[in-house]
């Protein structure tokens, strides 16, 4: 059943979708000095690496082009004239190496079918001839027998199979959460070179979120192959750029689908109210609120300045949704940090704003006489969440009041990020009337690694806030990453965040 899910995998892939479980296979394989490099000037490689036979301890450098879906001949006649151009062109990256004897791979994830298999044997014989650079081609079943069967290879092993079985199923049946992709993807943190199979799994994972539409989820797993990479010492950068190109390409996605709906409100209202609208509404908007912020700072710090502008315009548009400012639980605190701090680099009224009006929605959800029962905690599930949203008015209510909450915390540091002074103060001061206990997590990232609970992670069930002068007189904590890292890391991780990044976020 699992050449079958890979199979389905390999045919559904874009060329570019390929990207991430091709440079984790050439790592896996044996391969080293690996650089992907596709662009306007690759001059007919995508990727460059370098392998060492270890019988004769001869190494070559191999240049390679990657195709999705089967070469007939005219695809074969379209791909040659680049791998051609892999055989004599030396120009392309400081790594590599002219004088190493060299191997020109084309790799498709589908095959080579009509008359391309012929036309690609006469060329061997060509090549061979003049004395050109030997040519090797891998087909879509030598990429399933590699992540099927090869141990050194993606998801080989009968617990990962079953493991991953099992997830790609809950997918299927509409039963897979944030919550369960945080807890399975811990498995990929634990040892070192586990970068590869994380970069498989999360790209198969990806690919079977996006046919059942469920974008949002899609997006989350990026966010935890970023987590893996970047806590495996063995992953080289090519593996970590490709994680964080995954991720930017999902805020994409998202964008595309967002910024036709942006002139107006109610357009986004009417394309995802349903009967629970109440709570899918807000959870949607939170979501896509999210994946803009994201995107915006991963499009600046890979210097994508057309993405960056498509991110700030369609996050300025959309952080006026009602919506966006209404975290259904403290599960969704993280995205209401990604929103505000972005926001605040390149329009800091429209981010004050926002989070004024988080505020108000916060402090409304605790109060009593609003038959407020608190947000939902991160150790609750859905029902739960949608039972504290929306069964307060009910006589029958059996559910007793939160009084403790991360979203509160959160709200305190993002108004001293700010110098919201007034904001801080009126919501100290209806907190405390409210009896509300700002609360969040605490961890040695070392050990941790950003996982949302476990051994190394510990609660702080009381955050004291003190008057502004003394509160903002204190030292923030900083993570031990960069600001853009961190903030995409919270976001991963969502029970804690670190506001001493804050300020060196890139601005517009």
């Amino acid at each position: 059943m699992l050449r079958d899910v890979v199979g389905t995998f390999l045919d559904t892939l874009t060329e570019r979708e390929f990207d991430g479980p091709l440079l984790a296979l050439l790592h896996a394989r044996g391969f080293n000095d690996i650089h992907f490099i596709h662009g306007a000037f690759e001059f007919g490689k995508d990727v460059l690496a370098k392998k060492t036979d270890p019988a004769t301890g001869q190494t070559r450098q191999y240049v390679i082009q990657s195709k999705a879906g089967d070469i007939g001949q005219p695809e074969w006649r379209a791909v040659r004239p680049q791998l051609e151009e892999c055989e004599y062109n030396t120009i392309g990256h400081p790594s590599f190496d002219p004088d190493l004897p060299r191997v020109a791979v084309l790799v498709t994830t589908g095959r080579l079918k009509g008359a391309a298999p012929a036309d690609v044997a006469e060329y061997r014989k060509s090549v061979q001839v003049r004395g050109l650079a030997d040519l090797v081609i891998w087909e879509r079943p030598d990429l399933v027998e590699w992540l099927c069967d090869d141990p050194l290879v993606g998801v080989a092993g009968e617990a990962v199979q079953v493991d991953l079985m099992g997830m790609l199923t809950s997918v299927k049946d509409g039963e897979v959460t944030d919550r369960r992709i945080e807890t399975y993807t811990r498995r990929w943190l634990p040892t070192a070179g586990n970068a590869p199979r994380a970069s498989v799994e999360a790209a198969i994972l990806v690919n079977s979120l996006l046919r059942t539409k469920r974008l949002d989820l899609a997006f989350c797993v990026g966010l935890q192959l970023i987590r893996a990479t970047e806590h495996d010492p063995a992953a080289s950068d090519d593996a970590k750029s490709a994680a964080r190109r995954l991720v930017l390409g999902l805020a994409l996605q998202i964008c595309d689908q967002t910024e036709p709906l942006l002139k107006d409100p109610l357009d986004f209202v009417r394309s995802t109210v349903g009967q629970l609208a109440l709570l899918t509404y807000p959870v949607i908007c939170c979501r896509v609120a999210e994946a803009l912020a994201l995107g915006l700072a991963l499009a600046r710090e890979a210097g994508d300045g057309v993405a960056a502008t498509r991110f700030e315009d369609a996050l300025r548009a959309f952080a006026e949704q009602p919506g966006a400012a209404r975290p259904v639980g403290d599960l969704f605190a993280a995205s209401v940090v990604a929103v505000t701090v972005m926001l605040a680099t390149f329009d800091t009224p429209a981010a004050k704003a926002y989070l004024g009006r988080v505020a108000l929605w916060m402090l409304d959800r605790y109060d009593e006489e609003l038959a407020g029962l608190g947000l939902a905690s991160l150790a609750e599930d859905e029902e739960k969440t949608a039972v504290r949203l929306l069964a307060g008015s009910l006589a029958s209510t059996t559910t007793a009041r939160r009084t403790s909450s991360y979203l509160a915390t959160v709200v305190f540091d993002l108004a001293l990020h700010l110098g919201e002074t007034a904001l801080y103060e009126a919501v100290r001061d209806n907190a405390s009337a409210l009896r509300i206990v700002p609360e969040t997590t605490s961890a040695d990232e070392g050990k941790a690694r950003w996982a949302r609970g476990g051994a190394d992670v510990w609660p702080l069930p009381r955050v004291e806030f003190e008057e502004w002068d003394v509160q903002s007189a204190r030292a923030v904590p900083s993570a031990p990453t960069g600001p853009v890292l961190s903030l995409v890391l919270a976001a991963a991780c969502r029970s804690r965040h670190y506001p001493g990044g804050w300020g060196g976020l890139p601005s517009d």
